[in-house]
C-alpha cells in the first residue's frame, strides 16, 4: 500500500500542470483516490499473478487494452537531469 501511495504522489506531482489548467481542486479530489486504487491493483495483481488466476486474468485483460500507439514511458525531467 505504501509503494502505491509513492506511485500515486509522483502521478499526481506530474499532473500539476495539467490539474491547474484542466482540473477544478473537486474533480482533482475525486481522481486522486481513482488513481491511488488503481495503482494498488495494479501492483497486488503483478505481485500475486502466481498464485492467483484472478490476478492474472485482471493483468491480461488490461494488458491487451494497451493501444500499440502508446509512446514508451521515460523518466520525468526531475530524475533524468
Amino acid at each position: 500500500k505504501e509503494q502505491s501511495k509513492y506511485i500515486a504522489i509522483v502521478v499526481r506531482n506530474a499532473m500539476e500542470d495539467f490539474h491547474s489548467k484542466n482540473l477544478s481542486d473537486d474533480q482533482m479530489k475525486e481522481l486522486n483516490p481513482i488513481i491511488r486504487n488503481a495503482i494498488y491493483t495494479a501492483l497486488y495483481s503483478l505481485m500475486f499473478s502466481n498464485d492467483s488466476d484472478r490476478a492474472k486474468q485482471f493483468i491480461s485483460y488490461n494488458s491487451a487494452m494497451m493501444p500499440n500507439y502508446w509512446e514508451e514511458p521515460q523518466l520525468l525531467t526531475e530524475l533524468s537531469q
